[in-house]
This record gives structure tokens, sequence and C-alpha cells, in this order.
């Protein structure tokens, strides 16, 4: 109810509030127009440089050409460019504007004119050449760089420590990993592992091509350290994953004298937010008050990340509240917004959204991807469709730019919130406009499609996305393998076990679990078995599929013995693990085990039973006869019990013809879901059971009456991969008539054997 009131809410708020947000776009748009109108023109800068009758004094015209560099304004250094050539500089002062002029074209991406430029120089030195390097560099042209770093050499002209440094981002660019050992070699020779910058660079390169003992070699190897340095190393533990060493190094560091910049405690911060661990994360926070840098959007935004990672929103809202709520840049409310999600405050999240377009805060992916996380937790459709407007209007949502990535990932959030609605023609719909798809596209269509029960046509997609070239992920093969599970398709699950141990996502927890999971619903234990039985590092997934697998087959004795094994081996059940212990408990007819299970979810493993849990006692009591006991246990209940609960009792008074339960849970079915069949028909079985047929007769007349159908029995089989369904009274097969036939036959070598069918549940209203 709550969350019905909160999408009627939002659902206004939005409509009433989109007028306004567009309008403010446009106003934002004016704005930014009028700021930049206020900036220096090139028109001007040229106009301010000829006005000099003098000979403009060197570093001036450095300090214009650094400013071109940061404003990427080409235009203002070709005419500086223009102006060098026209002036009678001496050979050394040109020398140095010629090598500046070089840089400040690469780095406004204008390597083409860098290039003519260097090409047209007298004279060269290992700056000249340390620009030609750096600017191939860092527009992506990497085999270039090499060949100028080469040729500077063959010209006898030696690299120095930018010239290395820059060589070194060479490597990284490649990828190549023993080209930066052979660097690293040449540097040892020429001593300049001694140089700051250059052994940070090297520290740096193999972090980043996780080589992380060797990074640290190279660290304990310096006999000098600065800020820089010690980021790098930080930088690179936690980007490999050594979040506790990353805090260590950020101890020690501070121990040692240094000062932490914004760099140290985004790194710092990322890492305790990996290890969950806030206590670490407040003890940074202090470090950052004490520097005066929370408001520092780069690290404040770090702060409320962690808080969020480590599950303490109020102090992840304190700081976006304290420091942010009237920032004008997005990456603070991004921040704020996916942490209500991490930690399900789902009302909180979208009500900061509303806010973030009330306060005219520019939305971009990471915001949308958000937002429609939080509606797709919430399957409110109407919302989804909602936001999905506000998408078209600003553009995110663009099918012309095929490339682009952002819009991909954009509508993949979209098709991914229609899909845990339950929309499928609004997947199909996203889906088709998408011409350049990933596998991430595929994935969400099909998880549609197994979300709908259509799981023939879920693995039909997965055939599509592969005949297009697309190498399924872990998520992919899991939807598969659901929906193998789901149709019994032992023959289609073994191949898909394959093309798994192909893609070498065999050892995928995930996937482990989802195999052991298929092989148990088609009817292959022992495959099963075999799957468990290769895993290396069992986790409490595993443990439970194989505990289920045993329990779907009525083997109560293996598994509860593996429920057993599973605490000896160190792991905690959790609420799933409990769920198919008390399914074995229930179908083995092991009724005080299965109540002793219940209670200890309580008392021993700290698990809050959910619906599901008392269904399945419910279940468990009426299948031994004790319905008294099972309606007591409804009673009971510390939530109120849904149509499920009421189903599985009502199931048990039919097969004991316990009438009185039968017509209560009946009328809370009913009152709970007025066009479920089930109830109808259990109901009138009973009274059939106890011998009253105009009573069932009267109950089925009633469903009638009410347009309440029941739902059609259906069976299939694959056959050369092909499935077959058939339906009660199926009149659509195509081979109705021969299968009718062999039906016919089946019947009268039935009789021959002298097999009666039980008809007392065929009423006159069934014919």
């Amino acid at each position: 109810m709550a969350t019905d009131l909160l999408v009627k809410s939002t659902c206004l708020d939005f409509s009433s509030k989109l007028g306004l947000f567009t309008s403010n776009s446009h106003n934002r748009a004016k704005s930014s127009t009028k700021s930049l109108s206020s900036l220096p023109t090139c028109k001007n800068r040229v106009v301010q440089i000829q006005s000099y009758s003098d000979q403009i004094h060197v570093q001036k015209l450095v300090n214009f050409l650094h400013e071109c560099s940061r404003k990427k304004s080409i235009k203002e250094a070709k005419a500086i460019h223009g102006y060098v050539l026209k002036s009678n500089y001496s050979n050394e002062d040109l020398l140095i504007l010629l090598n500046h002029v070089a840089h400040t074209y690469s780095k406004c991406s204008n390597l083409k004119e860098a290039q003519l430029l260097f090409n047209t120089m007298c004279e060269k030195n290992v700056f000249s050449w340390t620009v030609m390097v750096t600017g191939s560099t860092e527009n992506g042209l990497f085999h270039d760089a090499f060949r100028y770093f080469i040729e500077m050499q063959t010209y006898g002209i030696f690299p120095d420590a930018f010239t290395y440094s820059a060589f070194i981002q060479l490597c990284l660019g490649l990828d190549y990993l023993n080209l930066g050992k052979m660097i690293h070699a040449q540097i040892i020779k020429t001593r300049y592992t001694l140089n700051v910058r250059v052994a940070t660079s090297l520290l740096n390169m193999y972090a980043k091509m996780r080589k992380v003992n060797d990074s640290w070699k190279v660290f304990s190897s310096m006999e000098e350290h600065n800020e820089v340095s010690w980021n790098a190393l930080i930088s690179g533990f936690t980007e490999n994953g050594l979040f506790a060493k990353a805090f260590d190094s950020f101890l020690e560091m501070i121990e040692k004298g240094f000062t932490p910049n914004k760099f140290t405690f985004v790194s710092v911060l990322k890492a305790i937010g990996k290890l969950h661990d806030v206590n670490k994360g407040k003890h940074v926070h202090k470090c950052i008050v004490e520097s005066d840098m929370e408001s520092d959007v780069f690290v404040g935004t770090s702060l409320i990340d962690m808080y969020s990672k480590c599950g303490d929103i109020s102090d992840a809202r304190f700081v976006f509240e304290t420091n942010f709520i009237t920032c004008s840049l997005n990456m603070p409310w991004n921040a704020m917004l996916s942490g209500y999600i991490q930690c399900n405050c789902i009302q909180e999240a979208l009500e900061l959204y509303i806010r973030m377009c009330e306060s005219n805060i520019k939305s971009d992916v990471y915001t949308y991807c958000s937002v429609f996380t939080a509606i797709a937790t919430m399957k409110s459709l109407r919302l989804v469709r909602q936001v999905h407007g506000i998408v078209k209007k600003s553009g995110y949502e663009s099918y012309d730019n095929d490339n682009d990535t952002v819009s991909l990932s954009v509508r993949n959030a979209i098709g991914d919130a229609y899909a845990k609605c339950g929309s499928l023609e609004d997947v199909k719909t996203v889906f088709d406009k998408v011409k350049e798809r990933d596998v991430v596209s595929w994935t969400i269509l099909m998880s549609c499609y197994s979300r709908c029960l259509q799981w023939e046509e879920a693995l039909v997609i997965f055939s599509e996305m592969r005949k297009d070239g697309f190498t399924p992920n872990q998520f992919t093969f899991s939807n598969a393998l659901v929906a193998c599970a789901s149709l019994c398709f032992l023959e289609y699950g073994r191949q898909l076990h394959g093309l798994i141990w192909k893609t070498g996502w065999n050892t995928d927890k995930c996937i482990e679990s989802g195999l052991i999971d298929m092989y148990a619903k088609c009817g292959s234990l022992n495959d099963a078995k075999i799957v468990f039985e290769s895993v290396n590092n069992h986790d409490v997934v595993t443990w439970t599929s194989i505990i289920s697998s045993y329990a779907q087959h009525g083997d109560v004795v293996n598994a509860l013995e593996m429920f057993k094994k599973m605490k000896d081996h160190g792991f905690e059940p959790n609420s799933i693990t409990m769920l198919c212990v008390l399914f074995a408990c229930s179908h083995g007819g092991r009724v005080e085990e299965g109540l002793y299970y219940f209670k200890t979810m309580k008392e021993i493993y700290n698990l809050v039973p959910q619906m599901e849990h008392y269904s399945c006692v419910v279940d468990m009591l009426g299948r031994v006869g004790r319905i008294n006991d099972a309606y007591e246990f409804i009673k009971k209940m510390d939530v109120e019990p849904n149509v499920m609960v009421w189903e599985n009792l009502l199931g048990a008074c039919r097969v004991y013809g316990n009438i009185e339960l039968g017509e209560i849970a009946a009328k809370k079915i009913i009152s709970i879901n007025p066009h479920d069949s089930s109830p109808y028909v259990l109901l009138s079985n009973a009274y059939v059971q106890r011998g009253s047929f105009m009573e069932g007769i009267g109950v089925r007349n009633v469903m009638k009456e009410r347009g309440v159908k029941k739902e059609a029995g259906c069976s299939w089989i694959c056959v050369r991969g092909r499935v077959h369904k058939f339906y009660a009274k199926d009149e659509e097969h195509e081979e109705k008539n021969e299968l009718y036939f062999v039906l016919d036959v089946l019947k009268e070598k039935l009789r021959d054997m002298g097999y009666i069918p039980d008809l007392r549940y065929v009423l006159e209203s069934d014919s």
C-alpha cells in the first residue's frame, strides 16, 4: 500500500513538473551562453598580440600558449605561431617557442599541425622529441610515439626524465608489459630510477598492468618519495583489490610526514568502500575534515560513496546535505542517489531525483541508470514510462548515434526496468530500436522472456544472439540455464554446459549453482552431484543448490546430510538454504525436524522467516493431516498470510476432507485474488471427496457465473530440438489426429490391463 501511494505521488510530481524541467534546461543553456561570451575571444587575443610595438617577451608568449592549451584554442595557437615566425627571435628563444607551439597543437588534439611544425624545425632538442612522444601517446598514435622515441636516440639525443615518463605511458597505451620491462632496464642503466617522476611512472605502469608486486618493488627501491608516488602506490593497491594494503599505506604515508591530497583521499575511500569497514572510513573522514577538503566535489563524492557501500546511509546523507545540497554539479547528487539505492531506500532515491530536477541539476547516464534501477525495484511500470519520457526529451536515448555507448547504457537501463516490470512489449520496442546492440541488450531481452515464463522464446533469443557474433556472459548463461531447467531440456542443458566450458565461465559461482539446479530440475541428480563435486571452493549458494537438488528428488536423508556438512564446513545458512531444508522435511514427512529447523531460523541463524517459509510449514503440517495445527500456525504468523499459504491449507483440506477449514481458506484466497481458479476447484473437489456432489457442482457454477476460468493443463516434450506442447482438449496441434489416435490405443491397453480411472472429481459442469 505504501509503495502504491509513493508511485501515485511520484507520478503526479513528474507530470506536474515535467514542463518546469524543460523550461529550466532552456534557461541553463542561455546562462551557459552568457558566461561563455564573457571570456576573451580568439580575435581579441590576436589583436592584443599584434598591438605590441616591441617584441613580446618569450615567457609571456609561453604563458599565452599554456592558456591556449587549457582552452583548447587552436586558432589562438596558430596566431601566436604566425607571430613567432614573423618576429626576429634568437635561435635559442625560437626553439623554446616552437617547442611550446608544437606542444599546444598536440594538447588541442591537432597532432598533424604539431608534426608539420616538428618536421620543419631546423634545430631540435630533447624537449622537441618529448613533445612528439607525449603528443602521439595522448592522441592514441602509440606506434608513432615509439618511432619518435627510437629516432631521437639515432640522432644522438638521449631521453630525460620527462621522455622516459612519456614512454612509460606509451607502454601502458600498448598494454605491452615486456616493452615496459625493457625500458625499465634502460632506465636502471641510465640511473633515472633515482628520479622520483620516472620511478613513480614505473610503479604506476606495473600497478595498471596488474603486476602489483613489481610496483611495490619499484616503490621500495626509491630513495625519495613524494605525495605523487604515495598516491600511485595507494591507487595501485586499490585497483588491484588489495584494499587493506591501500589503507595501511595511507596510514604509513601520514606517519612519515606526507600530507594527503584529494587524489589520496579518493583512492583510499574507494578501498574502504570495498572493505565495508565504516570505522576505517570515519578515521579517513576525520583526516579530510582536518585538511578542510570535505566540501571538495571529488573528495565529498567519494565520502558519500564510501559510507553508502558501508551501509551507513545516515552519514552519507549528512556529508551530502552539509556540503552539496546547493552544488550545481551532479557528481555528489549521483553518489547520493546510488547510495540510497544500495541501501534499499527507494523512496528517498526517487525524492532526491525530483529535487535534482527542481534544482536544475543536469541528469547524465549515471543519474538515469540509477533512477531506472530504483523504479525497477518498485516494479512500477507507470513510473518507468514517466522517466522514459524525460529521457527522450533529454536526448540520452538518441537512436541516430548507434556508436554512442552512453545512449546504449541508458537504453539498456530502460529495457531492464521494463523487463523487471514484466512488460515484454515495451522491452521488445526498446530492443528493436537499438541498431548496435551489446551483450547486455540481448541478456535483458532474454531475461524478460524468462520473467514472462516464455522460456522457449528466451532460448531462441540466446541462439539469435550467438548468430549475431556475441559471446554470452555469466548473466546470459544464467538466464539460459533457468530456461532449460524450467522446460526440463536436459539435452539442450548439456550442450549449454559444453559451451560454458569453452567460454571459460564454468568456474563462476553463479554458473556453478545454475548448472546444479538445471541438472536437478531436468531429472539428472547424478549430473548435479558431479558438478557439485567438481567445484573447487564451495560457497553457501552451491551448498544450497545441492541441498535443493536432493530435496526436489525426495532424497530427504541426503538433503539433510548435506545441510549438516555445509555447517561443518563453516557456512552459515541463508533464508534460501532454510527454505530448501523445510521443503525436504515437508516432502519427507519429517514434521518435528522441520518445525525445529523453522524455530532455529530466528534463534540460531538470526534469519527472519519470509512468506515462503511460513507456507512451507503449513504444507508440511497439512501433508500429514495436521490440518488444525496448520490453521493455528497461520493464525500466529507475524505477517499477513498470502494466497500461497491459504492454498496449501486448502489443498490439505481437500485431501483430508476438512470442509469447514477448506471454506475458510477458499474465502481468504478469493478475497485476495478473485480471479484465481484454484480455490474454486480445490473446494469443489473437497466437497466431492466427502460425497457432497451437489455442493461441488454448485461451487463450479459460481465459478462460471463470476467468469473465472480454470487454466488448461499443459505438458510438453522436446524432440530433435523442437518443443511440442499439449493442452487438455487441445484442438490446435498440427498432429492432433495422430495424437488422439495414439491416446485411444493407450486407453485400450490400460483397460485390458485392468486399469480403472478415478472419475470422482469429474463433474457435470466439466463436461
